[in-house]
C-alpha cells in the first residue's frame, strides 16, 4: 500500500484565546476585576494539529478562519511549528473566539464564539481542500468545535477506506449521531461527554466504583450499538481509561505514578490540556501500529490482544506525560510540549 503524504489529518477549529485571570469565578450578577488579560492562539483542531507537529508528525490542518489579524496570528504560530496548512480556508467571517476565566486554581470557564469555524455555506458536501487532506493522509483527528455534519463526511470517507478516525469529544455539547459513531474508531470523551455519547444522565451512585461502573455502562449501552468502537475516558486528576468489547486498560496520571514530580513542577494552567493528551495519544497510537503494518483499522484488528493493551497504555502512558507539561505552562497552543521534552520528562521520571 502507498504511503500516505501525512500521517494525520487535524479536521476542526482554530480560535483566538482572550484570556481572564481571575482570583475566583464570578456568581451569578456579580462584577469582578480581572488581573490580567492577554491573547494566545487556540482552538481545539488547531491545538491538536500544533500539538501532533511538535511531537515529530507530519500533521496538515483542515479549518477556516477569517480574513482578519486574529486570523493571521493563528496561521504565523502554526506554521512555525510545522503544521502544513494547505488546506486552511479563509472566509467572511470572524476568526472564531474563545473567552476564557483563569481561577487561581488553575480551573478556567470558556465561552466559545464559533465565527469561521461554523461558516460552511453547505453542510452536504465537504470542502474540496479538506477532501484533498483526508485522502492524503493516514489518520483522521476530529472535535466538536465545527459542524457535525462536516465531521460525519470525513469520519464516512475514512471508514469506507480503512482508515482510523479519532475524535475528541470536546467542543459544542451536543449528542453524537448514529452515523457519526458508526464510523469512529476511537471516541475520546470525559464522563460528562460520555453522556452525550449515551443521550441521558449517567446517575452514578456515589458509593459505585467508578471504573467498574464506567465500563458497565459502556458495555450495556455503547458496544450493543457500536461493538467495534474504542472508548479512550478522560478521567481527568485520574488519568484515563480505555475500554473496548474485549477488555479495558487502566492508565494513572504520571503524578499519580510517581508524585516527586510534583516537587520539580508547578501546575499553572489546564488550558488544553485534553487537545495535548488526546494528541500525543493519537502521535504514539500511529507510531505503534505502523510497526505492524499499514496504519489502517485492518492492522490493528489483526494484533493480539495482550498487544493492543500494551499499545494503548503507552499511547495513554505518552498522553499523560505530555498533558501535565502542557498544564505547568500559560495558553492552549504555547504550552504543547516538544518530542524531546517528553520523551526526555519520561525517561527521567519512568526510566
Amino acid at each position: 500500500m502507498q504511503q500516505s503524504q501525512y500521517q494525520i489529518c487535524v479536521l476542526g477549529s482554530a480560535n483566538s484565546d482572550h484570556f481572564l485571570e481571575v482570583e475566583d469565578f464570578p456568581k451569578e450578577g456579580e462584577t469582578i476585576a480581572s488581573k490580567k488579560s492577554y491573547l494566545k492562539n487556540g482552538g481545539k483542531g488547531a491545538n491538536q494539529a500544533v500539538a501532533s507537529a511538535l511531537l515529530k508528525s507530519k500533521i496538515i490542518f483542515a479549518g477556516q478562519i477569517g480574513k482578519d489579524e486574529l486570523g493571521q496570528l493563528l496561521v504565523k504560530e502554526m506554521t512555525l511549528a510545522g503544521v502544513d496548512l494547505t488546506a486552511l480556508r479563509k472566509v467572511d467571517e470572524q476568526t472564531g473566539q474563545a473567552i476564557i476565566l483563569l481561577n487561581k486554581k488553575g480551573e478556567n470557564l470558556i465561552i466559545i464564539v464559533a465565527g469561521a469555524n461554523g461558516y460552511y455555506e453547505t453542510l452536504d458536501v465537504l470542502p474540496q481542500e479538506y477532501q484533498q487532506a483526508i485522502e492524503a493522509s493516514d489518520l483522521l483527528q476530529l472535535q466538536m468545535e465545527v459542524p457535525q455534519s462536516i465531521n460525519i463526511l470525513a469520519a464516512k470517507y475514512m471508514s469506507q477506506n480503512d482508515k482510523i478516525t479519532v475524535l475528541d469529544c470536546g467542543g459544542k455539547a451536543e449528542k453524537l449521531k448514529s452515523d457519526f459513531l458508526e464510523n469512529l474508531t476511537i471516541v475520546s470523551p470525559n464522563e460528562t461527554e460520555l453522556e452525550r455519547i449515551l443521550g441521558e444522565d449517567l446517575n452514578m451512585n456515589a458509593d459505585s466504583n467508578v471504573e467498574e461502573f464506567l465500563s458497565k455502562t459502556i458495555h450495556d449501552k455503547v458496544f450493543t450499538r457500536y461493538p467495534d468502537l474504542i472508548v479512550l475516558l478522560k478521567l481527568g486528576s485520574n488519568g484515563s481509561m480505555l475500554v473496548t468489547k474485549e477488555y479495558s486498560v487502566r492508565c494513572q496520571t504520571v503524578t499519580q505514578l510517581n508524585p516527586n514530580i510534583l516537587e520539580e513542577y508547578k501546575i499553572v494552567d489546564t488550558v488544553g490540556a485534553g487537545d495535548c493528551f488526546t494528541s500525543a495519544f493519537t502521535v504514539s497510537f500511529y507510531n505503534s501500529l505502523i510497526e505492524y503494518g499499514p496504519a489502517r483499522i485492518s492492522t490493528l484488528r489483526k494484533i493480539d490482544v495482550e498487544t493492543q493493551k500494551k499499545l494503548f497504555y503507552k499511547a495513554m502512558h505518552f498522553g499523560s506525560a505530555s498533558a501535565f507539561l502542557c498544564i505547568t505552562k500559560h495558553g492552549a497552543m504555547p504550552s504543547m510540549p516538544k518530542f524531546e521534552t517528553v520523551d526526555n520528562f519520561i525517561k527521567k521520571y519512568f526510566p
